[in-house]
């Protein structure tokens, strides 16, 4: 196959008759062209990006992943695809695929080695699975149509489906549309769009806490095959042509392709391409916009977060692995006890609060501290880390102070029962510091390395707890469930808990209905 052509496409920029003015600037970057990269295909479709900005996609027919590279090359990712339709990475760069000939959803690791993530819905098996999008949590939303031949469908009708994030519940979230197809999710997680194209419409949802969908709302009146966003919330649904749609559901421009569109992604190396399948044909065109944020796997958060809301906005929380977390709120990064084994702190935000629990190398790293400052980044540490780095405004148990606009609370941290020796505690009392932060009415606890103290034990009102769980330096499962059940946090994730099992807290709190424990890895 003749992987470059070098022709370029004629693009020809359409504008709306709703809401688009000549004065308005273009999504596409001036003077660029759509430009054919491959062809000889039978039906491409899915796109996504990885982190680089490589671009994966399928030829439906011919059953396979083709990978087009920053590089201008193109290879074979998988052969035998089972029919793969659309592709998404999920934050820890596994390629998850619909498979509408295998009628089941998919996840490929890296190295290709396939695992079913679901393929029946009450015991019943899908139609053909066609396009997904993961969620910032890890849940997936995907649609699940069925074109051409109907033999064989064991399903009431063609539907959409959420899996969560831990892959336990499967839930059916639409139930009313004559063939849905495209989707795509808002960055904070909070808004979906979802393309009927039997019933020629475009509809939005508002995603609620428990992946369920509400409050739906007609969007455009048209149907898309695939569905994506830019950093400016403007939609992209392919039809006859790209059709781009502002927020509010005006169309504001058009993207004419030689062939008729299928799907569109964002990708390259700085994600400001849009790559368009169309038919027997991959496609690009260079953009002024690029793809909406919500980070990619291999950026700071191919690690999970989690989301929750306060009333000053929603804090978003990093789980980057062992004790150490990032929190993103009001416009402003904490880093708590971040160290360089466990991420690459080069490609992440600077912080503006800084804050370690005590001076061990698992958690005090001078040259990150270094690598995370900007000018104005304060660091709230221990006595026994001042040493090691300069600035910094130390705490000492008990302290409450006010920084960054935020109210920082230090808890005790420290051994009671495992020692290193005869009364010689891994953690002596009174060196090291847990946190609660408060973001506006939310409290936060990050214990640090610590047992079930009687500090601990006495805490109010705490709505999210960290609590570690690693022997033989820090709790057990049953001292976490201990002093969980005494302060009752409304949400409860063990971290450092290295080769503890943590689904052995979970058994432990299965009938304390008051706390919700979260498992997200941080061994």
């Amino acid at each position: 196959m003749d992987v470059k052509w070098h022709s370029l496409m004629a693009l020809v920029l359409v504008a709306a008759m709703a809401g688009w003015n000549a004065t308005e600037a273009s999504v596409v970057a001036e003077g660029a062209k759509v430009e054919k990269l491959a062809g000889d295909f039978r039906f491409t479709e899915g796109p996504a990006a990885d982190a680089q900005g490589n671009v994966f996609f399928s030829d439906i027919p011919n059953n396979r992943i083709h990978k087009w590279s920053l590089d201008g090359k193109l290879s074979i990712f998988r052969e035998d695809s089972g029919g793969a339709n659309g592709l998404y990475f999920d934050a820890k760069g596994n390629l998850l695929a619909c498979e509408g000939g295998g009628r089941r959803l998919v996840s490929i690791d890296p190295k290709g080695k396939v695992t079913v993530l679901a393929d029946k819905y009450l015991g019943k098996q899908f139609n053909s699975p066609n396009d997904l999008w993961i969620d910032p949590k890890g849940g997936v939303y995907f649609t699940d149509p069925r074109y051409g031949n109907r033999d064989g469908m064991e399903q009431d009708g063609e539907h959409v489906y959420y899996l969560s994030p831990d892959r336990k519940r499967l839930i059916r979230v639409i139930n009313d549309m004559v063939r849905p197809n495209g989707l795509i999710g808002t960055p904070d997680g909070k808004t979906l769009y979802v393309a009927d194209n039997g019933d020629r419409k475009t509809f939005v949802y508002t995603i609620n806490d428990d992946g369920r969908l509400s409050d739906k709302k007609l969007f455009a009146s048209e149907g898309s095959d695939g569905v994506t966003l830019d950093n400016e919330g403007n939609i992209y649904l392919t039809t006859g042509v790209v059709a781009v749609y502002n927020k509010d559901g005006q169309k504001i421009e058009e993207i004419q392709v030689p062939e008729r569109p299928a799907n569109v992604t964002f990708g390259g190396k700085d994600s400001q391409m849009l790559y368009i399948t169309a038919r027997t044909s991959f496609y690009s065109v260079a953009m002024r916009v690029k793809a909406a944020s919500q980070p990619r796997a291999g950026a700071e958060s191919k690690y999970e977060q989690d989301t929750i809301e306060t009333n000053a906005g929603d804090l978003t929380m990093t789980f980057i692995g062992h004790g150490t977390l990032m929190f993103g709120f009001d416009g402003k990064i904490i880093h708590v006890d971040p160290v360089s084994r466990e991420g690459d702190y080069a490609g992440m935000p600077k912080a503006d609060l800084i804050l370690i629990t005590h001076e061990h190398g698992d958690h005090l790293d001078p040259d990150v501290v270094k690598t995370l400052s900007k000018p104005g980044t304060q660091v709230v540490l221990t006595e026994a880390c001042s040493d090691r780095v300069t600035g910094g405004l130390v705490m000492q148990n008990g302290d409450v102070k006010t920084i960054q606009n935020l109210k920082i609370e230090a808890v005790p941290a420290y051994n009671i029962v495992h020692m290193r020796s005869a009364g010689n505690p891994f953690h002596p009392k009174g060196q090291g510091n847990g946190y609660i932060i408060t973001f506006g009415d939310r409290r936060i606890y990050v214990a640090g390395d610590t047992e079930n103290t009687p500090e601990m034990k006495q805490l109010k009102n705490i709505d999210v707890a960290f609590l570690p769980m690693n022997l033989p330096y820090t709790m057990t499962p049953e001292m976490v469930a201990d002093a969980a059940k005494a302060f009752k946090p409304k949400i409860l994730y063990p971290y450092h808990y290295g080769r503890t099992d943590p689904d052995k807290l979970v058994e432990l709190l299965k009938d304390t209905e008051d706390i919700e424990v979260r498992i997200r890895d941080m061994r």
